[in-house]
């Protein structure tokens, strides 16, 4: 199917939701308050496309900003179903991906910001010793500096605009502790990630010939999950939109506002509702599930809200598991009756979920899982794959492809051309740069088909034929080549973790394994039936979300996000007589007709 008719297709689609269809067709500002299942995505994609095609004349494109590379990469999927190339008039990454390849990338030179011509980001280890030499020059006290960076990073990211009176009236001495420690890393010719959208943002605001340029080039701006993305990105939202005339697309939910920790506040999504200039659109169907699961997700979240399910979908369904002790037995549940159960009633294993609050409980769910023979895949802290690590995503499509993907063309090699170009180099490459590439690449890959090799002897290989020349060549200041290595050392034979190649590649789509995942990387996810495990009055809230009115109405936001997750099914594990008191609310909201 060709861009345009793929397009038409699209928008045809959407006729039937008067909500998306006026948000696709919008052409002013624009925010879309989009609730679970809603078809977010969809609409977004949509929209992109057709401002494309319609409202932007090439060689002008469109920027998107999403909140991680995951995100990224899936809208670049579903971007590719509607004919459209990221890389070329599309921008989609994160902000720190915006502010580092279109802004401080391009004109760091051109403005004094301290950064010399091959500047690089921080590694992990560099910022922590950065923090502690200006903990000594600026503060020289006895407490543990990074305990007190803690305090200091949050202000970091609150205050984006240090012109404004509360960067120095508002706990001045976290003030000249970020200055020293900036001064530092500038000093190496380094930054941190925090650092990007904060220096682009002064970049632009100083210099208003870069906001010209940047909105000559994207005249419309795409925010997908606004209410994750915090107080930088809404400034330059701000900056670049309300003051600049770009135009704004911004998609997200403030139910589903779980990443407080990481300064997302879903105040900020709220803001652009109250303004006279901004359309609000809410999107009130759930595609994704069941009538019953739709209510029993109100009372998780403890408010009304105007979603309903569509005409003719299965009713859904929930099952409550009581067990008389804590999460060891829980997960031994998990294992022995409830998959089992589930794959009596028809659930495929592969849309199977089992979401839990933190990686040390998915620990005891792997355990469980391994002892009963049980296939799983893990997406947490403690997983093989990053599944916001764009190289980690990129190495597992390589896996598909040399196992069968090739022959069907799923994944298409150009994405692959295309995602390896931008990891060695970022945005810009030559013509002999890409075809050296491409020879590289495809030498590797057409080495691996019929190979048989293992996971871990496959990903020894990528990493001596592929990984080691691009890293002598990068252009890409961006750092993690080091996330193959880790992949290696979790697949190691002598561990017995390793396993055939065949099964990691299928592990994009969690074929065949129940997937493992805590809440929060859950967000944006679906399954055809899902476990919440551990859901203890103890754990959910736990006493830390009890300290704050702020933090327990994240603790039930994020309970909401669980409760949203399934498709058909909803299980809920926890001890007997000492259950989250949100499982009562959930149960009777569930109850009514």
């Amino acid at each position: 199917m060709s861009s345009d008719r793929a397009l038409l297709h699209a928008l045809a689609e959407l006729k039937a939701n008067p909500e998306q269809s006026a948000a696709v067709l919008e052409t002013g500002h624009c925010a879309v308050l989009a609730g679970p299942g809603s078809g977010k995505t969809k609409t977004l994609t949509t929209a992109m496309a057709r401002v494309l095609v319609q409202d932007v004349v090439d060689p002008r494109g469109v920027a998107c900003i999403t909140y991680n590379n995951e995100c990224a990469i899936e809208l670049e999927t579903r971007l590719a179903r509607l004919g459209v190339t990221p890389g070329g008039r599309a921008f989609i990454g994160t902000v720190h991906g915006l502010a580092l390849s279109q802004v401080i990338g391009p004109y760091a030179r051109c403005v004094p910001v301290g950064l010399p011509p091959n500047f690089r980001v921080a590694t992990r280890s560099e910022a922590r010793a950065a923090v502690e030499a200006a903990y000594r020059n600026a503060i020289n006290g006895a407490e543990d500096p990074h305990r007190r960076w803690e305090f200091a990073s949050a202000k970091r990211r609150r205050d984006v605009d240090r012109t404004r009176p509360e960067w120095r009236g508002r706990n001045p001495e976290l003030t000249v502790f970020i200055e020293a420690y900036e001064a530092e890393l500038r000093r190496q010719g380094l930054l941190d990630f925090d650092d990007m959208p904060l220096l682009a943002y002064r970049m632009i605001k100083e210099n208003l010939w870069i906001r010209d340029a940047i909105r000559a080039r994207f005249p419309v701006l795409f925010v997908d999950e606004y209410q994750d993305l915090g107080h930088a990105l809404h400034e330059l939202v701000l900056l670049l939109c309300f003051e600049g005339g770009i135009r704004l697309f911004a998609v997200g939910d403030a139910d589903q506002s779980i990443y407080a920790f990481n300064g997302a506040n879903p105040e900020l999504l709220e803001s652009l509702t109250h303004r006279l200039d901004v359309r609000t659109i809410r999107l009130r169907f759930n595609y994704r599930s069941g009538a019953k699961i739709i209510r029993a997700s109100l009372g998780a979240l403890g408010e009304e809200r105007d979603y309903r399910g569509v005409d003719g979908a299965p009713e859904g369904d929930l099952s409550f598991w009581p067990v008389l002790y804590g999460h060891d037995s829980q997960a031994q549940a998990v294992a022995d009756s409830i998959v089992p159960k589930l794959i009596e009633q028809g659930f495929e294993l592969g849309q199977i979920g089992v979401l839990y609050r933190a990686a040390w409980l998915g620990d005891k769910v792997a355990t469980a899982l391994k002892n009963a023979d049980i296939p799983f895949a893990r997406t947490d802290g403690n997983a093989l794959v990053k599944r916001s690590s764009r190289l980690a995503r990129f190495i597992e499509e390589c896996a598909r492809w040399v196992t069968g993907g090739w022959r069907d063309v799923d994944p298409p090699y150009a994405r692959l051309l295309s995602t390896a170009s931008t990891l060695v180099f970022g945005r810009h490459i030559s013509e002999r740069e890409e075809q050296e590439l491409s020879a590289t690449l495809m030498a590797f890959l057409n080495a691996s088909i019929g190979s048989n090799e293992t996971t871990h002897a496959w990903l020894q290989r990528f990493s001596r034929d592929l990984i080691l020349p691009w890293r002598g060549v990068t252009r890409n200041s961006e750092q993690e080549w080091n996330i193959c290595a880790e992949m290696i050392t979790n697949t190691e034979p002598a561990r017995n973790l390793d396993f055939p190649l065949a099964h990691f590649a299928g592990r994009i789509e969690g074929t065949g394994r129940v997937s493992l995942s805590t809440l929060h990387s859950a967000k944006g996810r679906e399954f055809d039936a899902v476990i919440m495990y551990g859901v203890n009055a103890s754990d959910i809230p736990s006493e830390r979300d009890k300290r704050t009115p702020a933090s327990l109405r994240e603790a039930r936001r994020l309970f909401y996000v669980g409760v949203t997750r399934p498709k058909k099914h909803l299980s809920l594990i926890y001890q007997e007589h000492h259950h989250s008191p949100w499982v009562v609310e959930l149960y009777q909201r569930s109850q009514r007709d």
